[in-house]
């Protein structure tokens, strides 16, 4: 048997076996990067921030209403307690013109009734003890 036809053989090996190690490399980081889910989606977002930023905005307004409660009925108005006409209107604004003042006039009586007055300090020269 002749040696050199076997170096052939066993290099042609060699070499086949080293082209299916480069293309099993390959196939082998395209899988991962296909299984790693947090990394696609990282690089989706990065590469359409806008995109994500309106669908999640979107998203949130859309669940939002659905959790939303609906507002309660409004309360019948009853005719007969609500004053009319000029007489109620001038009642009205004059309990409202007059509600600033009431209302300062009782918080300076209750200041006055509960919080004691403090004597103002006398102004003492520094020199008081060097005057006689």
């Amino acid at each position: 048997m002749d040696a050199k036809p076997q170096k052939a053989e066993i290099e042609a090996l060699i070499a086949r076996s080293e082209v299916a190690r480069q293309s099993l490399a390959v196939h082998y980081h395209s899988l991962r990067h296909h299984i790693d889910l947090p990394a696609r989606i990282n690089e989706n977002i990065r590469s359409h921030r806008t995109l994500w930023f309106v669908g999640a905005t979107v998203a949130g307004l859309f669940v939002s209403s659905l959790f939303r409660k609906k507002a309660p009925a409004p309360l019948p108005v009853h005719t007969s307690t609500a004053r009319k006409g000029l007489l109620g209107i001038a009642l009205t604004s004059a309990i409202a013109l007059a509600k600033p003042a009431i209302k300062t006039w009782l918080l300076s009586e209750v200041q006055k009734r509960l919080i004691p007055r403090v004597r103002p300090r006398q102004k003492t020269s520094p020199f008081r003890h060097f005057s006689d």
